[in-house]
């Protein structure tokens, strides 16, 4: 795709002033490009797309009278505007060749993105909040988002999955915020300018496009932060090695830090944190001073951490606290992360889309800090590696974040479109853990999964890839 286009918004509009062309999205489908195009056809843009399969994402756009298509053909991208693909879509995609043929101008999704946080279809410029970082920003972006609606603000929101407060992955409204989740996994996230960015964390991840590690992760945040505004505001996780790690490479004024350690050298900390369940509260300090104490019904004490971010942004935004802790109240989280998905015969079956050994740590915690409450008797985890390149990237990492689970199953990898790495498959990683290996399809683990459980039991599905869809074969097999 040709990403030296400029993607001001200017650009955008000229090429679809006329009003009878339109962008075309190749994998309208992902929860990134649907989330970018629910935002556009809700605002009265012209909307195309194609996809290999049928999903909910698309359904939902083609009853707003986008014209989706099911399988990529060249004919597609005829008529339109600008072509919109992510990195996922390869270089030989026909509609890709198609539209270079035809010489229609094709931008990166974050391209597009940056535009929209730019001012793209408004008058003026909103003040925009980007949240990236290795773990945990689809959850702070949808804190983030939360807040700002709860408090009548009408942000427009875009985030990486599915707010079940308001059933659905972005908005484009008519306040002056825009809450964004800014992916690094590519590399892309050099095209933002946002006036607030929140890094959670910093770890090696996503090594088909980091080969080098944690030092090119750095150094694209390095550079990220470089080209942005002045007067923008980082807000940063200090409690973070690879963030403390950023921070001393770089010159930039307005830094705002938090922290969980209560004797930090931060802006915002978090002391008192109590882990209750499915609940966690947290008294909140500003400045070495106490502001309130926050409840939230979701759990993991890493989600106070998220909040903190949140909170930071939002007090300098002029939202209340008192309104800051009645929105963070109300969050119930977001689908896919510690979702509870059913509860049969005792058994509590629940949805993560944890598949970093990080985040898988981080979820197992919550799950012991509620087993340590006697709410269950047993962490039981069936985990679908994602992608080979992440596997073998960070075998020893796996090997090792399990720990407080009880009992542990592993399916065979999602590939994402990868091939198999010899030595680094799941029954390698089994026969070196001692972990059960699960081999075959979805519906095979779930059968072979049948009298594995007892009541008591925390059922943890996690994974990035189609796991989700195994509570569901595993509560009707229940």
């Amino acid at each position: 795709m040709n990403t030296s286009l400029t993607s001001n918004k200017d650009y955008i509009m000229e090429k679809t002033k006329n009003g009878t062309e339109y962008f075309h999205f190749i994998g309208i489908g992902g929860i990134g490009m649907s989330a970018l195009a629910l935002c556009l056809v809700n605002k009265g843009f012209k909307i195309s797309g194609s996809d290999i399969a049928t999903n909910n994402n698309i359904e939902n756009l083609i009853s707003k009278q986008a014209k989706i298509t099911i399988g990529h053909n060249p004919k597609n991208v005829e008529g339109a505007a600008l072509v919109v693909a992510s990195s996922a879509i390869k270089q030989d995609n026909p509609e890709i060749l198609r539209a270079r043929e035809l010489g229609i101008p094709i931008i990166h999704r974050s391209q597009l993105l940056e535009a929209m946080m730019s001012g793209l279809g408004r008058d003026e410029k909103p003040i925009s909040i980007g949240v990236s970082g290795t773990h945990g920003k689809t959850t702070t972006t949808g804190m983030m988002g939360m807040i700002l609606e709860h408090s009548g603000l009408k942000p427009s929101i875009v985030v990486g999955g599915m707010i079940p407060a308001l059933n659905t992955n972005s908005k484009f409204d008519s306040g002056k915020y825009f809450v964004s989740e800014l992916d690094e996994s590519d590399g892309t996230i050099k095209e933002y300018r946002p006036d607030y960015t929140i890094i959670t964390n910093l770890e090696k991840d996503h090594v088909d496009h980091y080969a080098d590690g944690l030092q090119q992760v750095l150094d694209t945040f390095r550079n990220y932060i470089s080209n942005l505004d002045k007067n923008s505001k980082i807000v940063v996780n200090v409690d973070d090695k690879g963030i403390n790690l950023l921070l001393k490479t770089i010159d930039f004024d307005n830094v705002i830090t938090y922290s969980l350690d209560e004797n930090a050298n931060a802006n915002y900390l978090a002391r008192n944190i109590i882990a209750n369940g499915f609940n966690t509260s947290a008294d909140i300090y500003k400045d070495n001073d106490y502001i309130g104490t926050l409840y939230l019904t979701v759990p993991g004490i890493h989600n106070i951490s998220n909040a903190l971010a949140t909170i930071a942004v939002a007090l300098d935004c002029g939202v209340s606290f008192e309104e800051i802790k009645k929105s963070l109240g109300q969050f119930t989280g977001m689908k896919r992360r510690f979702q509870l998905a059913a509860e049969i015969n005792g058994i509590k079956l629940v949805d993560d889309y944890a598949h970093h050994p990080t985040e898988i740590e981080a979820t197992l915690r919550s799950a012991k800090e509620i087993k340590d409450k006697k709410i269950v008797k047993r962490i039981v985890v069936v985990f679908q590696p994602h992608r080979y390149t992440r596997l073998h990237g960070l075998w020893d990492e796996f090997k090792t974040c399990f720990a407080n689970a009880n009992l542990v199953f592993c399916t065979d990898v999602y590939p994402a479109g990868e091939s198999p790495i010899e030595g680094y498959l799941t029954k390698d990683f089994c026969e070196q853990t001692g972990y059960t290996y699960l081999p075959g399809t979805l519906e095979e683990v779930a059968q072979k999964l049948d009298g594995k459980f007892q009541e008591g039991d925390l059922v943890l599905a996690l994974g990035a890839g189609s796991i989700v869809k195994l509570n569901q074969m595993l509560k009707d097999r229940i």
